[in-house]
């Protein structure tokens, strides 16, 4: 009994991640609010009612992509290959690095990045589970950091800061049709930013 329980718990796994990565690809493709579970289902080349076996509904499945996004974030952003540096000698090229990921990430995902901005303001599920989400990754971001700075002093406010200003960019450049702004003197900007920021020894 042990022996087929595990195949068929993998399989079930492997459906639910299915339909997982068919909801985001359905995203990108119409957004959130034009997408129905019968066209994940689709995507994902199953039955609109074995998508209901995994997901209670519509709001279920996009928290479940929410925190799956979250889980795979170096996946889906292309941050896998990037070296966490030894010391703050190659930090600015580590955080360009960062930088263009996430405008590619941003410009990839903007539909769907947009609208989950808005439901933040008006979904008090989708808030706590970003802050949640948060909270998570900003402990990693200051571990990491911890490591190769010579002063963690006020480290989680700093990164926090930098965050919000690679963040700021992105949305700049996402919208850079309306600004002309010239790209990559944008980025130099916000690296040195982010740079100061986290070699500031007081706050």
């Amino acid at each position: 009994m042990e022996n087929t329980a595990k195949p068929v718990q993998a399989r079930s796994q492997k459906t639910r991640e299915n339909l997982l990565k068919a909801a985001l690809a359905m995203y990108q493709k119409k957004g959130f609010h034009k997408t129905t579970v019968d066209d994940i289902a689709a995507e994902a080349g199953v039955s609109t009612g074995i998508a209901y076996r995994y997901f209670r509904n519509k709001k279920d499945m996009l928290l479940s992509v929410i925190s799956y996004g979250a889980d795979n974030i170096e996946g889906l952003v292309d941050i896998g290959n990037i070296c966490i540096p030894d010391n703050t000698t190659d930090l600015k090229q580590y955080l360009e690095a960062i930088l263009k990921a996430f405008e590619e990430f941003h410009a990839r995902y903007r539909d769907i990045h947009e609208e989950l901005e808005g439901l933040q303001h008006t979904d008090e599920d989708v808030r706590k589970l970003y802050i949640k989400i948060t909270e998570e990754k900003m402990k990693d971001v200051t571990t990491k950091l911890s490591v190769f700075l010579h002063d963690d002093t006020n480290i989680r406010e700093k990164a926090y800061a930098a965050i919000g200003i690679m963040e700021q960019h992105c949305h700049m450049m996402m919208n850079n049709t309306l600004y002309g702004l010239n790209a990559d003197v944008m980025r130099d900007i916000a690296v040195n930013a982010v740079y100061r920021i986290l070699n500031a020894e007081q706050l």
